[in-house]
């Protein structure tokens, strides 16, 4: 059930979301090279600005400040070769455009090494400062300021990127403070403009974007807002029409499931508007929400997720966890999760650690669909280098809550505060547990106690494990073949294939036995398949006959003896 709320207020008719200038992304302390090297640090860095005005801006007595050092903003002096459709020439940004401020190192840094060229979108306006850099230098918690005025007064503030309730009385009054830090390679964009005030979120999850602002498409401007309200989930969409108002505009709020057939909810016109804002209650359903408007023959789309509110157990399952990372060897901390129910999952705002201290796990918008995993990781770097396949599915928090190698519980909350998953492990649990990620073996179970986890030896981050195929068992057994088996010969018959199935708790020891009751090779440890080449302990090959393989599994005080026969033949 969904109901309109008509809640068009007359500030919105009047145009209330008149945002004129605003800073759109940050680039502080970038990752390339030594900070004062070329190409380095503050050769890269940049502020973005989006004109969501309906006048253009023009940059005469224009300065950015962050609180220590004020610089004029000019053009540079002549174009960069290496962005040949960005403008240089305008000193002026209209209605709908962009414009990249960068310090004027950046060229040199372009000689230097042509490869660290950023990724500008084209039809940027590209804009320079008087200094070589960015306000001295942007350390990684600097905030920014445009003002109109001179290097020593304010005339008038155009936009502040600064923590709430910041002022500034002038151009160099004291340091301005953007929280949150972010790490060495990403920058810090706009979470909200209009619902809820204006705040900045580090870029994870998504590669830097400069002249590009996402939620800014053909000249409309959307983001959302829920809240629980009752039994329902209050949602509200506010836009700004930036190039002209909405004449011959429509909108359209519709759900979509999973083989993506697509149900209208509700739809309408908009009368000629410059900002608006609608606002609908809907009811608590595993379903995806999109507001949709239709301009001038082209259609933007705004996905608008509940996925925060209707979670709960068993909506997401910690399914690997690897503790004990090492910077040395390049392999960072980090756990995966599995979407196992039916819908797609948002992850923004979500949570993660434990009863002493909890992160977040992003503040941007990441889906997870039903069904499919993601890796949350200390260095999503370090990660990807050490396992290739890795795509799109994998985090790097903003901060790190950091995993205890031995005994920990690590819990997962929706953004509502809802435990939706928790996992317990005692290095006690595990024989011989040194670099081995550890499984999840019954995900459908609780994750708290011994018969949960077990060893992987080769861990498979964002991808399936195979312990629930062979681990997931009331009993042991073993299986062999091919019988008989022949290690002369080429072809798939040469090995012999042991394959077993081990509950969680249980130790292995095979061994294999010829005829006369010599003990040929010996196999220690829970593993799902192993290859016998017909190669003795000793390292001399085994004569043809009849062999046996006896496979003993112990548990405490159970113990199990399995024997099976087989044939080697050479």
């Amino acid at each position: 059930m969904i109901r309109l709320i008509v809640s068009l207020m007359a500030a919105i008719a009047a145009n209330a979301f008149s945002l004129g200038v605003v800073i759109t992304e940050i680039h502080r302390d970038p990752a390339a090279g030594n900070k004062n090297a070329i190409p380095g640090g503050l050769s890269h860095q940049f502020v973005e600005l989006t004109n969501f005005g309906s006048d253009t801006f023009y940059l005469a007595d224009i300065f950015l400040t962050n609180g220590k050092t004020a610089d004029s903003i000019r053009l540079f002096d002549k174009p960069i070769n290496e962005h040949p459709e960005c403008y240089f020439t305008k000193a002026y940004l209209p209605p709908g455009a962009i414009a990249l401020i960068l310090p004027q190192n950046y060229t040199a840094a372009l000689e230097a090494a042509p490869s660290t060229v950023l990724p500008v979108e084209p039809g940027t306006i590209i804009l320079t400062v008087n200094h070589k850099n960015l306000g001295g230098n942007l350390a990684n918690d600097d905030g920014i300021a445009i003002y109109k005025g001179t290097r020593s007064r304010v005339d008038s503030l155009i936009d502040l990127a600064a923590d709430p309730e910041t002022h500034i009385s002038s151009p160099t009054s004291g340091k301005i403070v953007l929280n949150p830090r972010q790490p060495k390679g990403y920058s810090v964009i706009p979470q909200s403009l209009i619902l809820g005030g204006i705040s900045y979120i580090v870029s994870f999850g998504q590669p830097m974007s400069p002249g590009r602002y996402e939620s800014f498409q053909h000249g409309l401007y959307l983001e959302y807002c829920a809240n629980m309200v009752s039994e329902s989930v209050r949602c509200s969409v506010a836009g700004i029409f930036v190039l002209g108002k909405s004449e011959n505009a429509s909108w359209n709020l519709y759900s979509s499931s999973q083989n993506s057939s697509r149900f209208e909810i509700a739809k309408g016109v908009f009368d000629s508007q410059k900002s608006f804002l609608k606002t609908f209650d809907i009811a608590l359903e595993q379903k995806r929400y999109f507001f949709e408007v239709v301009i001038n023959n082209r259609t933007i789309s705004c996905q608008i997720d509940l996925s925060g509110f209707w979670a709960a157990g068993g909506t997401l399952s910690l399914t690997e966890l690897f503790p004990r990372g090492t910077s040395a060897a390049g392999q960072p901390e980090w756990f995966e999760l599995k979407n196992v129910s039916s819908a797609d999952v948002n992850l923004k705002g979500w949570l993660f650690g434990n009863a002493k201290d909890t992160a977040v796990i992003t503040q941007r918008d990441f889906v997870l669909t039903a069904g499919n995993f993601l890796v949350v990781t200390k260095d999503s770097t370090s990660l990807r280098g050490k396992y290739r396949w890795l795509g799109g599915g994998v985090i790097q928090p903003g901060r790190w809550h950091t995993l205890n190698s031995y005994n920990d519980t690590l819990c997962v909350w929706s953004p509502r505060g809802v435990e939706v998953d928790k996992a317990v492990y005692r290095s006690a649990w595990f024989g011989g547990w040194s670099t081995q990620s550890l499984e999840r073996v019954f995900a459908s179970q609780s994750a708290e106690d011994s018969l949960s986890w077990v060893l992987c030896e080769n861990p498979t981050p964002g991808q399936p494990g195979t312990a629930p195929l062979w681990r997931a068992v009331s009993a042991p057994s073993i299986d062999i073949g091919p019988v008989p088996f022949f290690p002369s010969k080429k072809g798939s018959d040469r090995f012999l294939s042991i394959r077993m199935n081990a509950p969680p708790g249980y130790k292995a020891k095979i061994q294999i036995i010829s005829f006369d009751g010599r003990i040929l090779k010996t196999i220690k440890g829970e593993k799902e398949a192993v290859l016998w080449d017909g190669i003795c302990d000793g390292g001399r090959a085994a004569g043809p006959g009849v062999i046996y393989v006896v496979a003993e599994f112990t548990s405490g005080t159970q113990r199990k003896v399995i024997r099976k026969k087989g044939v080697l033949w050479r």
